[in-house]
């Protein structure tokens, strides 16, 4: 899942309920005036399209690949060595393999 900035009316943004696959987090709305708010929100970069289509202006802030960069690098920060082993092989499975 990316983390996606979108900027939309209220009208739209009540009809992105149906999209199961996007996590709006609904404590970041900010009210930009003119009936336009913006919202942050995880989803697959699958779903822009979608997004747009429905009048949402999107800006992937991060994407899925840098998150999980993000993420790997977080785990070496705090967990022991054996941790970041077994936190790795446990990804590993959730992941495709790179070549």
């Amino acid at each position: 899942m990316g983390l996606l900035q979108l900027e939309m009316t209220a009208e739209v943004m009540a009809g992105l309920n149906d999209l199961r696959e996007l996590h709006l987090v609904r404590s970041s709305v900010v009210d930009l005036g003119a009936g336009r708010f913006r919202i942050a929100g995880y989803g697959s970069e699958v779903l822009i399209p979608e997004l747009e289509s429905r009048g949402c202006t999107v800006e992937v802030v991060m994407t899925t690949a840098q998150i999980e960069r993000f993420h790997d690098r977080v785990v070496d920060a705090v967990q022991t060595p054996q941790e970041q082993a077994a936190t790795r092989l446990r990804a590993a499975g959730d992941r495709p393999q790179e070549a």
